[in-house]
């Protein structure tokens, strides 16, 4: 196996190349709606670039929404790009230096062709800013290739509809080099990467806001990337699957030469499903190619359940706008009954040994369809293709997206001038560095945490809202650390989390308190109200409480387990009012039990 990995992570600043806001969330309704038809033209090698011309052969004209608030005339490709955003550029030297690498002495900006319909010029700008860098893992050092800074892409809405609030969100990208041994090694580049990157405090933290991109080839093979991976979890079970996916295509790559597997030209055979119970073949225009000698093909499961037919189909949707397609070795199945099928055996003289595929399209489509049916099998038969591919999160397996783009797509930026990287810009990041995984790490123990809880804590989104609760507050630590990371504490202010903690501090409410309030506070309820309704009762208004609770439980005391009843109600009625264990201490003081 070979793999490598690409991070995208989002700067915490504005757009790139104009002064609009970064927003990621799409607003109700755009302000207004503007359209492109984009073409794809030649990079700096005088070539088209294969991806983007398959592109272009989609002919779709494309609509963008578009938003007073966070889009401008440089974002719909009316107005020249502005200077640099400086804090994004800083940014990305500072992750460079911390990744061992040289930034570059001048960052020209390059555009990259893109006409999916998620750059409204048709490209997207990007830069080199740093190379030849590393980290250490358990399994040795990690190169790291490149790191470039980029525009970010528009977010789509459907197929031809894009949304403009994230176009131009200044991106980092870092590439490593292919030297990643395992899946469960990935996951910890990975993981590494992501976190030195957050504890410069300069990128945006959550969940999505870094994006890791799997590059996976084996011997025989090819680089597949599949772009988009946000779950490091399910990272080792992504690059297992498509490690299966590359395999089984081998084989049957060499099946298909072995069994000369011939794809026939087509006949329409609607008139086979005019009474169908198959709703994806009903009142649609059907045609059915033979596929010679290719009986049982379609059907291998080439990753978990999905199916060699799967695969085709899904180059066949990404090239043209069809409905769907059926295969033999699937049939009788999706209401096609079994007569159905032997009348199509019998239309496209199929016998033993051949397979057979159904299209639903259009007569100007289908000659299309069956090139690229052809062109797939025939790639298949010699290699196994480079392409983009999607993740499907749910089962960790992967669909195509397109084909593998190449340097043919870039060509330099006139309206941006090269930008100089000066020595005393670097001097001044170097003499304010943040901390490294290892120093953070060193310091969470420094403070008085346990290796789990100091581990959980550089792993999270919360470990800033532990910084700051503990510069401004005398709390235990590791009742702060415990209480973030056992509860959703990034949902409420900064603010109230530090008074909250203060309080704690001065005794004024207890621990038990704190997951309570946080809650209601998240569901909207008055602080003030909570502070004063959880307020830490004295040990003197404890004791009446609970001779109270008991006083009005005198029946139960004879029970055998007294203590345990007594003590689940007074629980239940001083609950976050006083520390669980002073409860039961007080009660069994009451009840006369000693210890």
């Amino acid at each position: 196996m070979k793999c490598g990995l690409e991070l995208h992570m989002q700067v915490n600043s504005s757009k790139l190349f104009c002064r609009c806001p970064c927003q990621d969330d799409t607003l109700d309704k755009p302000d207004y709606v503007i359209k492109r038809k984009l073409h794809a033209v030649k990079g700096e090698t005088g070539k088209i670039d294969i991806a983007a011309k398959k592109e272009g052969e989609k002919n779709k004209i494309v609509k963008y929404n578009c938003f007073y608030e966070n889009t401008c005339l440089v974002d719909i490709d009316e107005e020249p790009p502005r200077e640099i955003d400086e804090y994004a550029l800083k940014t990305g030297i500072e992750i460079a230096i911390l990744l061992n690498m040289k930034p570059v002495d001048e960052l020209q900006i390059m555009r990259k062709l893109i006409i999916d319909g998620s750059a409204v010029s048709g490209f997207q700008r990007t830069g080199l800013l740093a190379t030849n860098g590393w980290i250490e893992t358990s399994q040795g050092r990690v190169k790291i290739a490149t790191l470039c800074i980029e525009e970010d892409s528009a977010k789509r809405i459907d197929d031809n509809t894009f949304s403009l609030e994230r176009l131009g969100i200044p991106l980092i990208e870092i590439a490593t080099e292919p030297d990643i041994k395992s899946p469960n090694h990935a996951r910890e580049v990975a993981e590494k990467i992501g976190m030195l990157a957050k504890f410069t405090g300069k990128i945006v933290r959550g969940i999505g806001s870094i994006r890791q991109d799997v590059n996976v080839s084996i011997p025989l093979g090819a680089r597949v990337e599949i772009k988009g991976v946000q779950d490091l979890s399910m990272m080792p079970k992504f690059i297992e699957n498509e490690i299966t996916r590359q395999e089984t295509l081998i084989k049957i790559g060499k099946e298909l030469l072995k069994n000369k597997v011939k794809l026939n030209d087509y006949k329409e055979v609607s008139k086979v499903f005019s009474n169908t119970n198959c709703g994806f073949l009903k009142n649609q225009t059907i045609y059915g190619f033979k596929l010679s000698n290719a009986f049982g093909i379609l059907g291998t499961k080439i990753q978990k359940e999905k199916s060699f037919g799967k695969e085709i189909a899904e180059h066949l949707k990404a090239g043209l706008s069809i409905n769907g397609l059926l295969h033999r070795d699937e049939l009788p199945n999706y209401g096609v009954t079994i007569a159905e099928v032997n009348e199509i055996i019998k239309m496209l003289d199929c016998k033993e040994k051949d397979n057979f595929i159904l299209v639903s399209t259009n007569a100007e489509k289908i000659i299309s369809a069956k090139n690229i049916i052809a062109e797939f099998l025939n790639t298949i038969s010699k290699e196994i293709p480079k392409e983009v591919r999607a993740p499907n999160h749910a089962d960790a397996t992967n669909s195509f997206m397109r084909p593998m783009p190449s340097g043919q797509r870039m060509y330099p930026e006139t309206d941006v001038p090269v930008i100089r990287v000066r020595q005393e810009m670097i001097s001044g990041i170097i003499a304010n560095l943040s901390k490294t995984p290892e120093e953070k790490y060193a310091w969470l123990k420094s403070t008085g945490l346990n290796d789990e809880l100091s581990s959980q804590l550089l792993r999270s989104d919360k470990l800033s809202l532990y910084e700051l609760i503990i510069e401004k507050t005398n709390a235990d630590n590791t009742i702060v650390a415990s209480t973030l990371m056992m509860n959703p504490a990034e949902k409420i202010s900064e603010d109230y989390l530090v008074l909250l903690f203060k309080l704690l501090e001065d005794e004024k409410i207890c621990k038990e308190a704190l997951a309570i309030i946080i809650e209601k506070i998240i569901k909207k309820e008055n602080i003030n109200d909570l502070i004063a309704e959880y307020k830490q009762l004295n040990s003197k208004e404890l004791k009446l409480k609970i001779r109270a609770i008991i006083d009005n439980n005198k029946e139960l005391l004879k029970n055998q387990n007294a203590f345990g009843i007594i003590m689940k109600k007074a629980l239940e009625a001083l609950r976050g009012k006083a520390d669980a264990g002073l409860i039961s201490k007080v009660v069994k003081m009451e009840l006369r039990i000693n210890d």
